[in-house]
C-alpha cells in the first residue's frame, strides 16, 4: 500500500513535528526550572523564570536540533535566529508557562 503525501500535507506534518518538539522542550524545562526557586519578587520572578525556560529551549533547538555551534551565538545571523525563536515562543508559550508557574506556586508551599 502506498501513501501519497502532497506538498501542503508535508509542510503541515513538518510544522506539527517541530511544534511538538518545542512544546515537549517547554514542558521539560518548566519542570526542570522549579518555580519555587523564583519567589523573590512577585513581578520580576516570573520573567526570570520564563527567561530561563525560553533560553534553555532556544539553546537546545539551536545546538542540538539545528546542530549549529553555540559558540558562534554572538554573530548577527545567530542573534537574528535567536530573536526570531524568542518572539515566536513568547506569542505561543508565554501563557502556558505563566499558568504552570502560578499553579505550582499556588499548590506548593515553596518553603514559606
Amino acid at each position: 500500500m502506498k501513501i501519497l503525501i502532497t506538498e501542503s500535507q508535508f509542510l503541515d506534518l513538518f510544522f506539527k513535528r517541530r511544534f511538538g518538539r518545542i512544546d515537549q522542550l517547554v514542558d521539560e524545562k518548566m519542570r526542570y526550572n522549579h518555580p519555587c526557586d523564583y519567589t523573590y519578587d512577585p513581578f520580576y520572578a516570573f520573567y526570570d523564570y520564563y527567561g530561563d525556560v525560553r533560553n534553555s529551549v532556544i539553546h537546545i533547538i539551536i545546538s542540538e536540533d539545528m546542530r549549529l555551534d553555540w559558540e558562534e551565538r554572538h554573530t548577527p545571523k545567530f542573534q537574528d535566529l535567536s530573536e526570531t525563536i524568542n518572539n515566536w515562543m513568547y506569542e505561543i508559550f508565554h501563557d502556558k508557562v505563566r499558568e504552570y508557574y502560578d499553579k505550582v506556586l499556588e499548590d506548593e508551599d515553596c518553603g514559606e
